[in-house]
């Protein structure tokens, strides 16, 4: 039986703000064993999509011609699961795995996490912005 698989289509960039719910996502596919391919149209990779391919075992492309975008969809995301392992599917040669703080929406390499939420903080605060928990 072929896994599920999702397809995600976007142009629109990462929204630092739907880190966790992103991420949650991400790691149901991945424990359900969801396949997530994702095809980004915009102008700059998405980090949150990269990770789903990765995290997931699914495709990420990032077309360098849009304009062909029905020939990619049905030759790299058309194709099934067990066929991908026969062939050279397009890969992402460098994931990046940075998280984006919540204050000021930029990626960090060290952080401080809210225990309550989960939210990320490039600085330490007195009380968390996004539940208020008091740290």
């Amino acid at each position: 039986q072929q896994p599920a698989r999702v397809l995600c289509l976007t142009a629109a960039p990462d929204v630092p703000s739907q880190y966790i719910s992103v991420m949650n996502a991400i790691f149901s596919a991945q424990r359900s064993g969801v396949l997530i391919d994702a095809c980004q149209l915009g102008r700059r990779h998405s980090t949150f999509l990269q990770q789903a391919a990765y995290l997931t075992g699914g495709v990420y492309l990032k077309p360098s011609k849009p304009v062909a975008l029905v020939q990619y969809l049905n030759s790299v995301f058309a194709v099934d699961a067990a066929t991908r392992q026969f062939l050279r599917m397009p890969g992402t040669a460098h994931v990046d795995f940075r998280a984006s703080c919540f204050c000021h929406k930029r990626q960090i390499d060290l952080g401080y996490v809210c225990s309550a939420c989960l939210s990320i903080f490039c600085e330490q605060l007195p009380a968390c912005t996004t539940c208020g928990t008091e740290f």
